[in-house]
């Protein structure tokens, strides 16, 4: 497998040098290929990327000193023959010697996938851009333009081309800004006295003052600021035309003066056109149509409702609780006019997930001035059902089928609650196969679902005055089941939790899981030294040793050998010690992983985003995360096994403490090309109940999302030199910096480092000291791994191929521990959908 992606990959960057020497290859001897643009501003070279894109024309876009979306276009051909008699037209040779092989069908068939590879590297690459002095001079207007909106009203623009090489051509872009203008002043001429006084309590917010550069966008965004001001303060009629600033002549010094003015507003009434004050008008009446929809907008109401001083009426028997519904709006009866509150009610009503997007809020003047508001809500499907398939790969699963079907229903308490039922099934190829089936699919995973959500909090007090509505409280409910077959241990698991979830602010969101349980059976012990075949491999190790002979491959012989080993009657412990740990240590591991378990947790997450939305690349994003597990056993479960540890059905509760925190900061360094650092930390500590963190809740290093050069469970911890199957710790640090960037359309690439391991915190007699941290000095057991990806944007989703190269190994033995297996026979070839993180 490694040997095929090496090949392929070597033999895509050889055509990639082929092609490189000929840039020019589509191009006429009539053109010029446009190889670089520059800009000089006073004299100095332009680093402001932010003026890139007021050129009219840019050259190929270059990835990593090169134009590699010319060069893949570069692989197809422009004038491929459009029909298939053109095609043996123009190839009759070529044509000749297929007909002598194949059918015309099949010549056919030959051709149609030889103009779908050469259209596709077309369509995935680009052109040559071929200049085009018009466009300079767009460019050269543009950016003229540009630096006067800035203030340099005086500014002059020049370019010229120079030869760069064979039918290759720069544009060079000469700008002297000369002196800047500034405001001198600013005065208002308002003349609603309601205007004025809020303009004057808000004066110092003003974005255009005394001083400040003469910038047009300075006054797109004062006016913005005023509307928004404006209508929020109950200015219902005020718009964006009902403003505008005026400028003196110029003044010496390169100095301006700003004059605002708001005249009153302008009306028909009694076929005259008069002038009237602007007022602040209050929401007298709001209606709330909860089933509207163009069929029914002529109907009668047949039910109403009102409550909180809302009206409620619905076309049919209404369907949503009053008091429910009026935690979606936050238009205020008998309150002023707010623009921001029409839009907080949009939003959260979209949220909810049981109304269409559309959410119409229109306003209707009173004869006594005030207003009203009819906001119309057109009901989704109560039922839904959807049908997911999928394909899953792991280097526990190398490959495995997934189908899912889920069921939704809607508003099933009348309070918009949203309920989701789902059935989850998967087939898997798996490399230890304990049954010996001959089958390709020879284990499967099922899990069953169901969860509610409620847009409120579900508590005996109420909250409302710590959490009001503008933060989108929300309570969670689900519990899950899922079974396995030949897949480890076979583990049933059984979750059931309640969480509450709101936003503080728009940055801000918290999570609270006041109910967290998890319960985990193994049940499929006996295939225990099949999963884990290195300690079998050990135990085998100390029979040829102490009584030179093989131990049987199964579970009961193994089971009794340990037995008999470790009987302090046999003395083992005594003549052959170096052995009996080794045993000890084997049934101690055996004992840890094969242990059921039940964990009840409460934990508390922090979330700040700084994303404003899906096309903001320049943010950062932090959360942290704080799990208690088993916090009220002693006073909850009563019943004790023979360890003294308190139980539930036998089943030892979990008692540990665990934090987590991660960072992410993205920087878009130009147009389609990112660079994302990551940070993880975490640790977990057990106490009281329990010596160890269950297996499913301590950490593993590895995998196509962090540690891309080692699998999953392969790495770690620390230093440690062991062959276990399944490496996992209580400490986690990983750090990740990528560099993605575009090759051409839909096509994107990654350079990536990932730096990080596990170790073990709480002095577990199962780790050696190089697992161990003890100090800062562990720190230099990270292991750095390194490597480059092929991202494919599909739209709905990113497909994503990493080959992660060891760079450095703590674990090796030799002094040397950089670049040893750094080679595609070690790499490890990752499979993933959308980005890592």
């Amino acid at each position: 497998m490694h040997s095929i992606f090496t090949k392929i990959l070597l033999c895509v960057w050889i055509l990639m040098l082929l092609v490189s020497c000929n840039s020019i290859k589509y191009v006429q001897e009539n053109e010029n290929l446009l190889k670089e643009n520059t800009l000089m501003i006073n004299g100095e070279k332009n680093k402001d990327e932010e003026i890139d894109k007021y050129f009219a024309q840019k050259p190929n876009r270059r990835t990593l000193g090169m134009p590699l979306a010319l060069y893949f276009y570069n692989f197809g051909d422009p004038d491929f023959e459009m029909t298939f008699e053109q095609w043996i037209q123009n190839n009759q040779k070529k044509y000749n010697k297929y007909e002598s092989v194949f059918s015309k069908k099949q010549t056919f068939a030959i051709y149609n996938n030889k103009k779908g590879v050469n259209n596709w590297f077309l369509r995935k690459g680009e052109a040559p851009v071929i200049y085009d002095s018009s466009k300079s001079e767009r460019t050269s207007k543009t950016l003229e333009d540009y630096f006067i909106s800035k203030g340099f009203f005086e500014v002059e623009v020049d370019y010229e081309t120079k030869e760069v090489g064979e039918r290759e051509l720069s544009v060079d872009y000469k700008v002297n800004t000369n002196s800047q203008y500034y405001i001198d002043s600013v005065a208002t001429e308002i003349e609603s006295p309601v205007l004025d006084s809020i303009y004057y309590a808000n004066k110092e917010k003003a974005i255009l003052k005394k001083g400040k550069p003469f910038v047009f966008e300075d006054f797109e965004m004062e006016e913005a600021r005023l509307v928004k001001l404006f209508r929020n303060s109950g200015i219902y009629h005020f718009k964006n035309y009902s403003m505008g600033f005026w400028t003196d002549s110029i003044k010496q010094d390169y100095m301006k003066d700003v004059l605002l003015k708001i005249p009153d507003r302008i009306v028909n009434r009694n076929d005259s056109v008069i002038k009237v004050p602007y007022k602040a008008q209050s929401v007298s009446k709001i209606n709330v149509y909860t089933d509207f929809s163009i069929k029914n907008r002529d109907r009668e109401i047949k039910d109403s409702a009102r409550y909180q001083g809302y009206n409620f009426y619905s076309f049919d028997k209404m369907k949503h609780k009053p008091k429910y519904l009026v935690n979606s709006l936050f238009i205020t009866p008998n309150g002023l006019y707010k623009d921001s509150e029409k839009s907080q009610t949009q939003n959260y009503i979209r949220n909810l997930q049981t109304f269409s997007s559309s959410v119409d809020i229109s306003y209707r003047e009173n004869e006594d001035e005030s207003l009203t508001a009819d906001v119309y809500l057109s009901p989704l499907k109560k039922y839904a059902l959807t049908v997911d398939l999928d394909a899953t790969t792991s280097n526990i699963k190398p490959f495995g089928i997934l189908g899912k079907f889920s069921f939704l229903g809607r508003n099933m308490f009348r309070g918009s609650e949203i309920m989701e039922l789902s059935f989850q099934g998967s087939f898997f190829n798996v490399a230890n196969d304990a049954s010996n089936s001959d089958r390709f699919f020879n284990a499967w995973e099922v899990l069953s679902s169901a969860s509610f959500k409620f847009p409120r909090i579900l508590f005996p007090v109420n909250t409302t005055s710590l959490i009001p509505k503008y933060m989108a409280p929300t309570t969670n409910i689900e519990g899950s089941v899922s079974f396995q077959k030949n897949v480890g241990l076979d583990r049933q698991t059984t979750t059931a939790g309640m969480a509450y979830a709101w936003k503080s602010s728009k940055r801000v969101g918290h999570r609270v899981d006041l109910i967290n349980l998890q319960y985990i059976k193994n049940q499929n012990i006996d295939n225990y030294f099949n999963i884990y075949d290195s300690e079998y491999q050990k135990l085998n190790i100390v029979a040829l040793e102490v009584f030179d002979q093989t131990l049987p491959n199964d579970n009961e012989d193994i089971l009794n050998f340990m037995d008999f080993f470790l009987d302090p009657a046999n003395g083992y412990n005594q003549t052959n010690p170096n052995e009996y740990d080794t045993v000890s240590d084997v049934e101690e591991r055996r004992d840890i992983l094969i242990e059921d378990s039940f964990v009840p947790a409460i934990t508390y997450s922090f979330i700040y985003n700084t994303r404003e939305n899906v096309k903001d690349n320049n943010f950062y994003y932090f959360t942290s995360r704080f799990v208690s597990a088993g916090t009220f056993t002693d006073l909850i479960f009563r019943n004790q096994n023979e360890a003294g540890q308190r139980t539930l059905f036998d089943v030892p509760i979990a008692q540990f403490v665990k934090a987590e925190f991660e960072y992410k900061k993205y920087w878009e360094l130009r147009d389609n090309t990112i660079l994302v650092f990551r940070t993880f930390l975490g640790a977990a500590i057990p106490y009281g109940n329990s010596e160890n963190v269950p297996f499913s809740r301590s950490y593993s290093a590895g995998g196509s999302n962090e540690m891309r050069a080692w699998r999953t469970f392969d790495l770690g911890p620390g230093s440690e030199i062991n062959n276990l199957e399944y490496k996992v710790a209580t400490l986690k640090l990983v750090g990740n910096l990528e560099y993605r960037f575009r090759l051409t359309n839909k096509i994107y690439s990654a350079l990536f480092v990932d730096a990080g391991n596990i170790w073990d915190i709480t002095n577990s007699n199962l780790v050696t000291e190089d697992g161990k941290f003890t100090s800062l000095s562990s720190l230099k057991d990270t292991a750095v791994g390194s490597g480059l990806g092929i991202r494919y944007d599909f739209g709905f989703l990113v497909f994503r191929f990493d080959v992660g190269f060891k760079t450095y190994e703590p674990y090796l033995l030799s002094s040397n521990k950089w670049f040893v297996n750094y080679n595609f026979g070690n790499a490890v070839y990752n499979i993933g959908i959308n980005y890592p993180f």
